[in-house]
């Protein structure tokens, strides 16, 4: 009897799922959260309990729809299918057949004390499920609240100043409600890694930080009334960038400030050496096969020297890169930043000085020539070669100066990549917020340095 109502109700939630356009008002206070790997066809994952199961509909957390046989529960994809997951208990039988949307969702009851474990990793709130044709995503249907309990001392040194965690607190929180559809195509709102922000469930969570959400309970960062996509990154060097600069859209909130708080802190200077051996197998693995590399020539910098733009010049061409596209081929993590210069440890740098350049006043371009064929001719009909540092040049709104790129002759020794910061450089400098708070500046004045025009506000 008790096999056929459970299959009974089963049946009712697959034929009559509650599916709602848009948040209801309760829903608001909750975020959708994949967590861990995506699991393929006929691999199970185990959720578990410390006080017994039950299945609620996510509109409904209060009524549950029925109570599961036991603590532990096994989750897979119906075989043949993925919009539908098989439930088993404990002993491996069959229990029941939901729908794999994510309008079901298992909890221990009461959600203000409900932990789920999933594979041995403790969760906050609900553990719901949607299929895919990728597989299985395990879902952490969570209050938001909550959820930053998981998230800020993931993103920030726990033992950190205080006004530092309160200013990431609110950060985290903005940027939680301003991505609410980063993943809306895909059946949830946010993932747990680094693409959104980096979250690790209940086990990841530390007094300090949860004090400094509790601190700052529903804050957010507004900006002509909406919330602002707050941005964050470890280290900014000694300054930060403009969201134009590094992402192609201006954002008013995100422009380059002055940062003299992150010198001298955590990455604040850095610096890598490479063999030409190595860095022409990174960039083969990248896709750029230019035969062997033997110079850099940094061609374009933003006004807080970030590289814009540089070509690559080998043996069998060149290829013109972004800064970002640079990094991400040599490793995010080696080349922290895009704040960096190219030098080599030998003494065969060979500038080229016979190249002519061009400018708007953001952009200087290289002139395409013969190199070593071109000359300048001055106002007294002498002849000569550039050599100078610096070239004065008509842009668009009259003449100015720019520093000629760097050309670095790398092809009989290694490179030196020398860099400050960590990170895209874009909004707050977390270790700039660590020594603004050690300084005493409050979380409120640590934001509205690193947020041009923010508010504070209750939401």
């Amino acid at each position: 009897m008790k096999r056929n109502l459970i299959i009974f109700i089963a049946l009712i939630i697959i034929l009559f799922p509650s599916i709602s356009n848009g948040r209801t008002e309760e829903d608001l206070d909750y975020i959708d959260v994949k967590i861990g790997k995506t699991y393929e066809l006929l691999e199970r994952v185990r959720i578990s309990t410390d006080s017994g199961m039950s299945i609620y509909q996510k509109d409904d957390k209060v009524d549950a729809l029925m109570e599961l046989p036991g603590n532990t529960m096994y989750i897979s994809l119906s075989l043949g299918r993925y919009d539908e997951i098989d439930v088993y208990d404990d002993s491996n039988t069959y229990v029941a057949t939901l729908p794999a949307n994510g309008t079901v969702i298992f909890g221990e009851g009461d959600s203000e004390t409900s932990l789920m474990s999933v594979d041995g990793k403790k969760y906050r709130g609900y553990i719901t499920f949607i299929g895919s044709r990728n597989g299985l995503y395990v879902i952490n249907h969570v209050n938001i609240e909550d959820y930053l309990y998981g998230v800020v001392p993931k993103e920030i040194p726990s033992l950190s100043s205080e006004e530092a965690l309160k200013a990431q607190a609110v950060a985290a929180r903005s940027y939680a409600y301003s991505t609410m559809n980063k993943h809306i195509n895909e059946g949830f709102n946010v993932c747990d890694t680094t693409h959104c922000q980096v979250y690790g469930g209940y086990d990841a969570e530390q007094p300090t930080t949860n004090k400094a959400v509790d601190q700052t309970l529903g804050l957010v960062a507004e900006y002509d009334g909406n919330i602002a996509s707050t941005v964050f990154h470890s280290s900014s060097g000694g300054h930060t960038e403009s969201s134009e600069n590094v992402w192609g859209g201006r954002v008013p909130y995100l422009v380059a400030v002055e940062d003299p708080f992150s010198l001298n802190t955590v990455n604040s200077k850095w610096e890598i050496v490479m063999d030409s051996d190595s860095l022409n197998q990174k960039l083969m693995s990248g896709g750029i096969d230019i035969g062997e590399l033997r110079s850099i020539d940094i061609m374009e910098t933003t006004e807080s020297g970030r590289v814009v733009e540089l070509i690559l010049n080998g043996s069998r061409g060149s290829a013109e890169v972004s800064g970002e596209r640079f990094r991400s081929l040599i490793g995010t993590t080696t080349i922290k930043s895009t704040l960096f210069s190219v030098g080599t440890n030998t003494d065969s740098q060979d500038m080229n000085d016979s190249t002519i350049y061009a400018a708007t006043e953001r952009r200087i371009q290289m002139l395409e020539g013969d190199r070593g064929k071109i000359s300048i001719i001055s106002g007294d009909e002498r002849i000569g070669s550039y050599s100078d540092e610096s070239i004065a040049v008509i842009g668009d709104r009259g003449v100015f100066t720019y520093k000629t790129p760097e050309t670095v002759d790398i092809s009989r020794g290694s490179v030196v990549i020398s860099g400050r910061g960590f990170g895209h450089g874009i909004g707050m400098s977390q270790y700039g917020a660590i020594e603004m708070a050690k300084q005493g500046f409050d979380f409120e004045e640590i934001l509205e340095h690193y947020y041009t025009g923010i508010e504070i506000t209750k939401y």
